[in-house]
């Protein structure tokens, strides 16, 4: 908490020690002084640093101040003045010595310099002592100039706020345990942070949200931002997103900040709520299909009693309202409920359903599928002229009751594919042929069948279904 060497131009350490100061009741105390620096351009023959932690900061304050009020009477700075000339007798080497009035330092509240000056072989030295306050630190600053060099206040008052800075550092609160976000990284969700673990005995914390790039750089804060909750926006989307806590005490605040997000993505359903979010439209073909927010997931049933619509097949399916004008990446966890998977002629899928303009016009989509015969497995399906047929529809052997499907539409120079692939259960990937895009797609979860009635029915669950990029289009509303 005292100077150092480079604060003064690298100026020579004299002497530095621990001791015991009768006068101040003090932790500890620590001393260093200094010979021949400099302070800006003021050269500084010699210069002497304390800090001193007292009891209590309370007792610190009283200290401070009755010391200032016993250097602004008359006898005790004449008292000074013959002390020091006892001190250095000099056979008039030194004359003329005064020791002026106390005044303020602007080093913090209660902060003081005395000016002592005298004349050395004629020519006008300055001595100043200077003493402040950081909490229960109390801190010292002398220093002397050279004979017919001025050292002025400001300098004075350099140096200790020097000592000053150095307290607060030290006094206030020091990050033990960096601050963590928890919650989904998801528009429309809920990030909640923790304020993490501090020594110095904050009393009080602050929040700030910061929105980072997608490599968590270039973090910027977010406006309004500054609870320890906070709820994704569509602004965040492609994001990072981490928190900055400000751990406060009586002596000053320290800011951590937080690692950062996941890459915010556009949306997370976890089908928690008593009702489908209006992101979804529900529909069901032939009769018998069911479809339903139940425990947590989205639950699609086909009885053995179903029955085929009018097109010649059944299924119960939830259309996202919202639409992805461009690129995207989209995944859906799946899980057999009841029934048996491959089911002949049953599917179960995640596809982006086509659209131009506002019109239906085909898709790309994923399957756990058994088209009869030798089909069984799992399949790719796009859209192609005439008879879907080899390479459109690709098929792998499979008997897994739940994974992981995702679908990732990319464009790079003008050429559009699609990559269906399953990340959980047994994985697989295809990627389409190039294709002329939509104008829009929407995703959609189906359980589908050309094939009724059956012997047993098929009880699916969808969940946690997430954009992890492209833009979103939602109606308004």
């Amino acid at each position: 908490m005292v100077l150092t060497s480079g604060d003064l131009g690298r100026a020579s350490v004299k002497m530095q020690r621990y001791f015991e100061d009768p006068d101040f009741p003090s932790v500890i105390s620590y001393e260093r002084e200094f010979e021949e620096g400099t302070s800006g351009s003021t050269r500084l023959l010699y210069v002497d640093s304390m800090a001193e932690v007292g009891t209590t900061a309370a007792t610190t304050k009283r200290f401070l101040g009755s010391l200032r009020a016993f250097l602004a009477s008359k006898e005790a700075r004449r008292f000074i003045a013959e002390s020091f000339e006892e001190d250095i007798a000099s056979d008039g080497v030194i004359s003329n010595l005064q020791v002026r009035r106390p005044r303020d330092l602007g080093a913090g509240p209660g902060s003081f310099d005395v000016l002592v000056t005298a004349r050395i072989l004629g020519l006008r030295t300055d001595l100043h002592v200077a003493w402040f306050r950081v909490e229960r630190v109390l801190g010292f600053v002398s220093a002397v100039g050279e004979p017919g060099s001025p050292v002025t206040l400001p300098v004075v008052r350099r140096l200790a706020r020097i000592s000053v800075a150095r307290m607060i550092a030290e006094l206030a609160p020091r990050n033990t345990g960096l601050p963590t976000v928890s919650g989904a990284s998801a528009v429309g969700q809920t990030l909640t942070a923790s304020s993490g673990s501090w020594s110095g005995s904050p009393t009080q914390f602050a929040y700030q949200w910061q929105r980072c790039d997608a490599a968590g750089a270039a973090c910027t804060g977010v406006p309004g931002a500054t609870g320890q909750a906070y709820v994704v926006a569509e602004t965040d989307f492609g994001s990072t997103l981490r928190v900055a806590v400000t751990a406060r005490n009586s002596v000053g605040g320290t800011v951590a900040t937080s690692a950062p997000t996941s890459v915010v993505s556009g949306f997370v359903d976890t089908f928690t709520g008593d009702r489908v979010s209006p992101f979804w439209s529900l529909t069901t073909t032939g009769s018998g299909p069911t479809i339903v927010q139940a425990n947590g997931q989205l639950e699609v049933t086909l009885p053995a009693g179903t029955s085929l619509g009018s097109d010649g097949y059944a299924n119960a399916s939830a259309l996202t309202t919202c639409r992805f004008p461009g690129d995207f990446d989209i995944q859906v966890d799946y899980r057999l409920l009841s029934g048996l998977l491959p089911t002949d002629r049953i599917t179960v899928g995640l596809d982006a359903a086509e659209f131009t303009g506002e019109g239906y016009s085909g898709q790309h989509g994923l399957f756990v599928h058994n088209a009869g015969g030798n089909n069984h497995g799992i399949a790719t399906h796009f859209p192609h002229p005439g008879v879907y047929g080899p390479p459109y529809n690709d098929f792998v052997p499979d008997t897994s009751q739940s994974g992981t499907l995702r679908l990732v539409r990319t464009t790079t120079a003008g050429v559009t594919r699609v990559t269906a692939s399953r990340l959980h259960g047994a994985p697989w990937s295809f990627t389409s042929l190039p294709y002329a895009a939509p104008s829009s797609q929407a995703a959609r979860l189906s359980v589908w069948t050309n094939r009724a009635p059956f012997s047993a029915p098929v009880k699916v669950a969808f969940d946690n279904f997430r954009i992890n990029g492209g833009a979103i289009s939602c109606p308004p509303g």
